[in-house]
């Protein structure tokens, strides 16, 4: 079992494209519940569903590393907005978690912090970068993004993105919550300095950010609530079809205050 002390938040990776032996995985879906089965096989593209048994048999052995409970043991129950947590009903573990997933990508965050928000994307893609921006993030961060140049604009979008998505999940309130209604600051270079405010009852100082390319072409952003001036140590792992873990060597991206990044 490993250990993940108070303060501590650990990212798990895992690359679909790693789990390619069917054999591997068919014997693995075993580990998923019935309503993950059942999902399972809506997918109509075979991609699509891989990237979901994936994501999910991440989740179930990812959980299992810091309890005794099989990971077909796991049960789950989600808030009015959809966010999962772990069913309280089938025992009091502290762990908090959050899944994500993107084309060729799977992380998830554990933390006995506090709630926690994970988000992951594919960059380097093209998109309105400015008209998405002026469409949905505050004035502050839409007036930052179109200083840039177009190719710098292109790269620092997806930050934004991916903070934003990361802290709405961490709240647990989905898209219904208003994503102007914060604003994120990425100062100096890589890694940058991640500031942040918003319009909540929570004091801002409470949340805990760090911006991570676990491959190139890649952005995950993390967010934990964590007690005011009190740091957290973050660490990332990859899942490898073996059952067996090896440690991130992603590129630092951005921290905001109180996060140490442990390689």
């Amino acid at each position: 079992m490993l250990d993940l002390p108070n303060g501590g938040v650990h990212l798990w990776f895992a690359f679909p494209d790693e789990w390619e032996d069917p054999t591997l995985i068919e014997s693995a879906c075993h580990l998923l519940g019935d309503e993950e089965m059942t999902r399972r096989e809506r997918f109509h593209f075979p991609e699509h569903r891989h990237l979901y048994q994936v994501s999910h048999l991440l989740l179930r052995t990812t959980l299992s590393r810091y309890s005794d409970l099989l990971p077909k043991s796991w049960r789950f129950i989600n808030n009015d907005h959809g966010k999962p947590r772990l069913d309280p009903d089938a025992g009091p573990i502290p762990l908090c978690f959050s899944l994500s997933h993107t084309k060729g990508l799977a992380v998830v965050g554990v933390t006995r912090e506090g709630e926690i928000g994970v988000d992951v994307e594919r960059a380097g893609r093209s998109v309105h970068a400015a008209e998405l921006s002026r469409r949905f993030f505050s004035p502050e961060e839409t007036e930052a993004l179109e200083k840039l140049p177009p190719g710098r604009l292109q790269a620092q979008f997806p930050l934004y993105w991916t903070l934003k998505e990361a802290y709405i999940k961490a709240l647990g309130r989905g898209l219904s919550h208003p994503l102007d209604s914060f604003s994120f600051r990425l100062t100096g270079e890589r890694p940058h300095r991640i500031g942040f405010s918003a319009q909540e009852p929570q004091d801002p100082e409470m949340w805990r950010f760090a911006l991570i390319a676990p491959r190139p072409q890649s952005v995950a952003a993390v967010c934990v609530a964590s007690a005011k001036n009190k740091a957290i140590e973050l660490s990332g792992y990859i899942a490898l079809p073996s059952g067996e873990m090896a440690p991130l060597n992603g590129a630092l991206l951005g921290l905001s205050a109180g996060v140490v990044y442990q390689r």
